[in-house]
């Protein structure tokens, strides 16, 4: 079997298998956490592939001493496992040493939502946003997710990378995203501004297409990188459009719609802004990516519904409340 090229998880490997081939000292540790990608490194590199158990907080302490004899250390897990489980080891051991330690952690947002809430990635931003020197990356796509990997190993410090399950059409054209900006615009637009990280970055540019097809002209913005960020440039961003809607699959505290809203706070002239996200509660029982959307509007249908509203309050009725129902409600991106 090879790797999925379209496979988020798949091109992390095919990134962490470029660093091996070039540092004997990169090392993988996992939590009993089995991927096609980590057989693949088993099988070339039988020696710096470790199986520390489901036992996260030790596996980042011993991560941790790898990295200061020297060496470059990826950890891989489910990221609720890895990043609740062991936020101490994550602060203390590896951020006060700014180590290479470069957690491959899978299951943003409800990539997992019928595995109930102890799978669930839905509140690690704040927490992980708090740690000094620690990045963090969120791509939408394969192509972002292997550029992150081997950004993050450039970079040198720690990291986490967050990995969706869904394997979509690419978003980006590395051509034209430069990675060490942390963020791309995916579509052009005038009347509005819609940002949006991870898998929420495809329901926002089935968003835009909708509000074309209404007249609006609606820019999509992707920010990959949560940590660091260009302050400037993402300032500069928020200030082009009188509207700005967020979109993410996390909880509405300390993720995405929190960032921005530290940058809007601070314009002189701040533009309408609506957040859309998940309710700060732990969601119980099988929570599906589809039933999400629906119920908290971070849909394609639902976001282009926010855009509207709030170019209606801007326009002070040049654009009427009913034509909101000219989108189609149907349509919704899985």
């Amino acid at each position: 079997m090879s790797l999925d090229s379209r496979d988020p998880r798949d091109a992390a490997f095919r990134a962490i298998g470029t660093v091996f081939a070039a540092n004997a000292r990169a090392m993988l540790l996992t939590n009993d956490m089995g991927a096609l990608g980590v057989d693949e490194l088993c099988a070339r590199y039988p020696d710096r592939v470790v199986n520390a158990g489901i036992a996260e907080q030790n596996l980042i302490s011993v991560a941790a001493g790898l990295a200061l004899s020297g060496r470059t250390v990826f950890t891989w897990g489910i990221l609720s496992h890895m990043t609740a489980r062991c936020y101490e080891q994550l602060r203390l051991d590896v951020c006060t040493r700014a180590l290479p330690v470069i957690g491959i952690a899978s299951g943003a947002g409800l990539s997992y939502g019928v595995d109930g809430p102890t799978h669930h990635g839905i509140h690690d931003l704040g927490p992980l946003r708090a740690l000094p020197g620690m990045a963090i990356w969120n791509p939408c796509d394969a192509r972002i997710a292997e550029a992150a990997v081997l950004a993050a190993y450039r970079d040198g410090g720690p990291a986490i990378v967050r990995l969706d399950k869904e394997a979509p059409e690419p978003a980006h054209d590395l051509a034209h995203t430069h990675i060490d900006m942390g963020l791309a615009s995916l579509r052009a637009g005038s009347d509005a501004t819609i940002v949006a990280t991870g898998a929420s970055v495809h329901r926002a540019l089935e968003a835009a297409s909708q509000l074309a097809r209404e007249g609006i002209s609606a820019r999509v913005v992707d920010l990959f990188r949560l940590a660091p960020i260009d302050e400037g440039l993402l300032t500069g961003v928020l200030a082009e459009t009188p509207v700005v809607v967020s979109v993410e699959e996390h909880a509405r505290t300390g993720g995405l719609a929190s960032l921005l809203a530290e940058r809007i706070a601070e314009l002189a002239r701040p533009p309408r802004f609506r957040a859309l996200a998940l309710a700060d509660r732990l969601l119980l029982g099988v929570t599906t990516r589809e039933r999400a959307e629906q119920d908290y509007g971070i849909g394609a249908t639902g976001i282009a519904h926010a855009v509207l509203d709030l170019l209606t309050l801007v326009r002070r009725g040049g654009l009427r409340p009913a034509r909101r129902a000219a989108i189609d409600t149907s349509r919704r991106v899985a």
